[in-house]
């Protein structure tokens, strides 16, 4: 991740795409052949939390440095999604004594589509793509924080409310 700042400080954005692109798939690989192998752990959930924190938020700098017209239209926007998550961990430290940030599909996509507005940001204007991604990961939030109010200390590969709810039946 630190030479991924180099990078964009340089202006080395062609080694900035390809390294940014092998981490994006690193973590998507090592999760997938995690759960196909049956090595997941609850360690391994909270490890991967913290590269997706640091990942994203990582992205948020890449973003305003390249494209920081995209962003400022977006900051209202960009202020309601950090209350989301500031909310998340409030919740979740109040309710089980530590923060919480579940793989739900819905973040899961969010993140996603935040890697893909980056890559389609050298191409085109992605003021509203952006939009889009910051207004699916303030649901995503929501969806979370309903998550742990209701449900306590869930798996951190908890992937919907939805399946929570039968699995308390």
């Amino acid at each position: 991740m630190p030479a991924l700042f180099v990078l964009v400080e340089q202006g080395r954005i062609g080694w900035f795409v390809a390294l940014y692109a092998l981490l994006g798939f690193t973590d998507y690989l090592d999760g997938t052949l995690a759960r196909a192998w049956g090595q997941t752990s609850a360690f391994g959930s909270m490890l991967d939390s913290v590269a997706d924190v640091a990942y994203y938020l990582s992205t948020v700098y890449f973003v305003v440095r390249l494209f920081p017209s995209y962003v400022e239209p977006n900051i209202p926007y960009v202020i309601v999604c950090v209350v989301g998550l500031a909310l998340l961990v409030v919740v979740s430290l109040l309710r089980v004594g530590k923060p919480l940030l579940p793989h739900t599909h819905l973040s899961r996509a969010a993140g996603v589509l935040a890697v893909l507005a980056v890559f389609a940001s050298f191409l085109m204007d992605t003021t509203y793509v952006f939009r889009g991604v910051i207004l699916l990961y303030a649901v995503a939030f929501l969806e979370q924080i309903a998550m742990v109010a209701w449900y306590g200390d869930i798996p951190l590969d908890t992937r919907t409310i939805l399946w929570l709810r039968g699995r308390a039946r």
